[in-house]
């Protein structure tokens, strides 16, 4: 098959995908879909700007005054192996389940900080959920805030009193207020937790610490898994992004 075949099935692959998410009952051009789908969908805005160049490409291959359409040039093997990616990409989107899930260590606001603090020597967690003894999410425990309570209550860690100190009296030290942490569906995809530690780059929000991932997004459900920046970091890295 060619490379022009190739690169116009995987296009009109993605178009129909558009065409789907859109749910227009009329006809948009391929450059006005990407544009308006984009706006709302997190794995489109990924690939905005390739697919507006590939729309241009594409009116570039094909000859459209003749018929049946013609085609007059032929694209880049490299051009063709990405297009192809895209389109396998948009019809079956990468999820952050099973993607990210694992077990999430989490801590009762009643826990002793010294307990916490000791799993943290062990086995190098910094980030830890916190539930009060009812369930109910107060937020995430972070190296950060362990670090700005010994700052303030160092004295009482010097007299040996540290294994009264709860869990609780430590977050009295997030300043975030829990703004640090957002939620996700487990059918949520891997795009979707990228914009989220995006939206918070670009908010007055304190930085995107974690992103917890439960069956419906909902912080009172069971933890099915957790994202931080590290880890898209090191999976942006190994997909070569």
């Amino acid at each position: 098959m060619r490379l022009s075949e190739r690169f116009i099935m995987a296009y009109n692959r993605i178009d129909k995908q558009l065409q789907k998410r859109a749910k227009l009952d009329h006809y948009v051009g391929f450059s006005q879909l990407v544009r308006r789908v984009a706006r709302n969908d997190s794995m489109f805005a990924q690939f905005a700007d390739d697919l507006l160049e590939y729309a241009e490409l594409r009116n570039a291959i094909v000859h459209e005054l003749v018929e049946p359409e013609q085609i007059i040039a032929e694209p880049h093997v490299s051009v063709v192996e990405h297009i192809e990616e895209i389109a396998a990409i948009v019809e079956r989107p990468p999820l952050v389940i099973p993607q990210f899930q694992r077990e999430v260590y989490t801590v009762c606001s009643e826990d002793s900080i010294l307990e916490v603090m000791a799993f943290i020597r062990e086995h190098g967690y910094t980030q830890f959920p916190v539930y009060d003894p009812n369930g109910r999410f107060m937020g995430l425990l972070t190296d950060r805030c362990i670090a700005r309570w010994l700052t303030f209550e160092l004295e009482k860690v010097m007299l040996n009193i540290i294994e009264e100190i709860a869990v609780a009296d430590v977050m009295v030290y997030d300043k975030t207020r829990g703004d640090n942490v957002s939620f996700l569906p487990q059918n949520a995809t891997v795009f979707d937790a990228y914009s989220e530690f995006e939206d918070h780059i670009v908010s007055d929000y304190p930085r995107l610490e974690a992103v917890l991932i439960t069956a419906n997004g909902r912080r009172e459900e069971k933890l099915l898994g957790i994202i931080t920046p590290w880890d898209l970091f090191r999976l942006q890295t190994l997909g070569g992004g």
